[in-house]
């Protein structure tokens, strides 16, 4: 048996974990999901290994999705500024952080606002700093 002979074996095997995993199938029909090449006491095997991972699996799977990137830096320019060109607009350069356990290193973000876009999102911004106001003060007792 060579490296090769085993690819349609670890396919299926990825294939039968995401199942598993995402779409939250039963232990009574992870059998089911078996291609009939693969052997019975194979099968059996690996249904007893799929069974005895599922919720560890997914409990990680959760845990990841929970880990979002912290903003490390932002930078921004103005662009459009010569006379007779296209509105004015921001450029926006985020560098964020990636935190989770599978996911390292900074991520580099840039896109572009026009003047409605950043009215938008300041407007946003200064609701969520006043929530957190309000946090505050309730947790200081103020």
């Amino acid at each position: 048996m060579n490296e090769s002979d085993l690819d349609p074996l670890l396919v299926c095997l990825r294939m039968l974990i995401r199942r598993c995993v995402y779409e939250n199938t039963s232990k009574e029909d992870i059998p089911k999901l078996f291609p009939d090449e693969v052997l019975p006491e194979l099968q059996k095997l690996l249904t007893l290994l799929l069974q005895k991972c599922q919720l560890e699996w997914q409990e990680d799977v959760m845990k990841d999705q929970n880990n979002v990137p912290r903003l490390k830096a932002m930078t921004w320019n103005m662009t459009n500024l010569e006379k007779g060109s296209a509105d004015p607009a921001a450029v926006i350069d985020l560098k964020l952080q990636n935190v989770g356990p599978f996911q390292s290193g900074v991520q580099d973000v840039k896109f572009q606002l026009a003047t409605d876009s950043i009215d938008m999102m300041l407007k946003t911004m200064h609701c969520i700093r006043d929530q957190f106001s309000t946090m505050d003060e309730a947790l200081n007792g103020h």
